[in-house]
């Protein structure tokens, strides 16, 4: 097995949003950046500036024989073709950790790599990222790990540097990992653009006003009762009190302005049916009244509707 430091220098590739905020988070926490690589040098020399990398470029070639670990910031389609174009280069890669930052690749995208005895993993910070991401919001998250035991030792370091908890993951494991990233995140920003699209005219006069400036406050008061308790123990509304009528209700308003809309109602009251029963809030008898009405309503506009793409 190789070894590896946990604490050596660091070389990041990709000075895109996710690189640069673990760039600057890992240097504002002590760690070492020896060098940044990039497609374009200016971006690469750019960020090397910003966290006091003495070394900047567009190839591994570049990568000083000192860099113990190395950050993969790349899209998922790119990896490969990283990690292929880095093991031909003359590196000691027995000695280095590498990792790319995919939530949904496993450790075996860094193969060529694998294959020079380098210790791999994938290493995600379970966060959203823009150009503007400071480093702060690294701080508390979980930050998904998949790979080898020595380079996973390496990961937790990094991890816990950044004030982030580590979470060790199986391969097998990655898929329903991000899945629920996914979900939690991009599934979030999905159903407020439903939610957007439901209110439609009912926004009143103000032009500027959102769906998310209209429900804004209810989901942050949400979000905090749910940081208290489980979901069984959150759940309100007209599911968990088996207000049949109110979901009929809803059924309706939706089958007659935005019937396209009826099945993401029905799969998300549903779920809300299963999780009221879970907390013994909602009686077998009435949890089955509400999915009849959903099932009907989804028979219904499977017949008689699609979903417009705009």
């Amino acid at each position: 097995m190789p070894t590896a430091s946990p604490t050596g220098p660091i070389a990041i590739v990709g000075a895109g949003a996710v690189g640069t905020t673990l760039a600057r988070g890992l240097s504002a926490n002590g760690r070492r950046i020896e060098a940044v690589v990039s497609r374009r040098e200016e971006a690469a020399r750019a960020l090397a500036d910003r966290v006091g990398a003495p070394v900047a470029g567009t190839t591994g070639e570049t990568l000083p024989d000192t860099v113990r670990i190395v950050l993969i910031c790349v899209p998922d389609h790119a990896i490969e073709d990283v990690a292929e174009a880095l093991g031909r280069c003359d590196h000691p890669w027995a000695a280095t950790v590498v990792a790319h930052t995919s939530g949904a690749r496993t450790a075996a995208a860094l193969a060529p790599l694998d294959q020079q005895g380098t210790a791999t993993m994938s290493f995600h910070p379970l966060q959203s990222f823009t150009e503007m991401t400071p480093p702060e919001a690294l701080e508390g998250i979980v930050v998904g790990l998949e790979g080898d035991a020595p380079a996973l030792a390496t990961g937790e370091a990094l991890a816990r540097a950044l004030g982030a908890q580590p979470l060790r993951l199986t391969p097998d494991e990655k898929a329903r990992y991000h899945c629920a990233a996914v979900l939690a995140s991009n599934g979030l920003v999905a159903l407020l653009a439903v939610v957007e699209e439901v209110l439609g005219d009912l926004k009143g006069k103000e032009a500027s006003a959102s769906g998310a400036d209209l429900m804004g406050p209810l989901v942050e008061h949400t979000w905090s009762n749910l940081k208290g308790g489980r979901p069984p123990e959150v759940l309100t509304g007209p599911v968990v009190r088996g207000d049949s009528g109110t979901v009929q209700a809803h059924l309706d308003a939706l089958e007659h302005g935005a019937p396209h809309l009826v099945p993401v109602y029905a799969a998300l009251s549903t779920e809300m049916v299963r999780v009221a029963v879970q907390g013994e809030h909602l009686s077998a008898d009435r949890a089955e009244t509400i999915l009849s009405s959903l099932r009907t309503a989804m028979d219904t506009n499977s017949e008689s509707s699609s979903h417009p793409l705009r």
